[in-house]
């Protein structure tokens, strides 16, 4: 059976998923930041602007992995980063959990910069992806610290997440907060705006403690890339983000803790029981269903045609993403019979 810890990471655009995903994996694999600093670990293409010395000397940091899904959209800042739903796998190597896979599913931020429809669609490829797991094992909702307004889109999120998963998955929900060292790794003013959005809900009440709550701050990993980027850092600096590093790693062993101790066993989304899942289903063969039924009708033209000799076959193909139209594959027109098709 597979023991592998599933956790859905899911927050706002620019919140700042891919890079916290950079930053736990290094937590894992160092203990102290001078021994990452030598050669640390960069899942995702990271792109952002720092500001150095007295003269406010601003440096474009980037940093490319070998990752060449084209996954990433970095070179726009402002924007959700991650395009798609994928997968990091790791390794553990604590005692408990030693040789145990984590796997955190990086989606695509919700309150996308190309609007609410975006947003729905990037959900629907959430919701499916969560239906090919053969389990999960916490949904983790990333928060800026100090963030007095919500996104109204997290609450159809949560509304729908339920709905696919059942009510049980509320005790599975982790909190996560950015940003936190300016609010000395505390949620901030975030806490009353998650509360307020939690007590909305017409489910039983999400919990939201101390317990299940965690503060983050990914200044250390960013830190690491300046360093890769040749940028040097005074001493109190150094000392900033250790103690950024220190705070940060403490808190994600407490949060691997806690999911082993309180989520050790997946929850496996009961399709029976989830009218969400028929509405999946229902979407993702109304596109099939249709180009077959089209196909179908230019077949027997054909055949009115007297050109029984001839016939069209669908072949499909798989791509990443919901559109329209596969614009990677070259594609050409041909004329058969009386209409013309476009075969890619």
């Amino acid at each position: 059976s597979d023991e592998s810890i599933n956790i859905l990471l899911l927050g706002e655009s620019g919140v700042g998923k891919s890079t916290f995903i950079n930053a736990f994996v290094n937590y894992l694999k160092f203990d102290k930041l001078k021994a990452a600093e030598k050669n640390p670990v960069v899942l995702i293409p990271v792109s952002f602007i720092m500001t150095t010395d007295d003269n406010f000397t601003e440096h474009v940091v980037k940093f490319e992995s070998h990752d060449t899904l084209s996954n990433e959209d970095y070179d726009h800042l402002g924007q959700s980063v991650t395009q798609h739903c994928k997968s990091y796998v790791f390794t553990l190597k604590d005692g408990d959990n030693h040789g145990r896979k984590l796997r955190i599913i990086d989606t695509p931020g919700i309150g996308s910069t190309h609007g609410s429809s975006q947003d729905d669609a990037n959900l629907q490829q959430i919701l499916s992806y969560i239906n090919n797991l053969t389990h999960l094992n916490a949904i983790c909702i990333l928060l800026k610290s100090n963030n007095p307004r919500l996104n109204i889109f997290f609450r159809s999120c949560f509304m729908q997440l339920l709905d696919v998963l059942g009510e049980n998955t509320r005790e599975r929900i982790i909190f996560c907060f950015t940003n936190s060292r300016s609010t000395f790794y505390t949620s901030g003013s975030t806490a009353s705006s998650l509360k307020a959005l939690l007590n909305s809900l017409p489910h039983k009440k999400i919990p939201f403690t101390k317990q299940n709550a965690f503060c983050f701050d990914s200044e250390s990993f960013r830190y690491l890339v300046a360093r890769l980027n040749k940028i040097d850092f005074n001493e109190i600096e150094e000392e900033i983000y250790n103690d950024s590093w220190e705070k940060s790693s403490a808190q994600s062993n407490r949060l691997l803790q806690y999911i082993r101790m309180k989520m050790s066993i997946g929850i496996i989304p009961d399709e029976s029981h989830s009218t969400k899942h028929v509405q999946l289903k229902i979407n993702l063969m109304i596109r099939p269903m249709l180009e077959t039924m089209r196909n179908i009708l230019r077949n027997i033209i054909l055949w009115n045609a007297d050109l029984r000799n001839i016939s069209i076959e669908l072949c499909s193909k798989i791509i990443k993403g919901t559109m329209a139209i596969c614009l990677k594959c070259p594609h050409e027109s041909a004329q058969v019979a009386d209409f013309w098709i476009t075969i890619h």
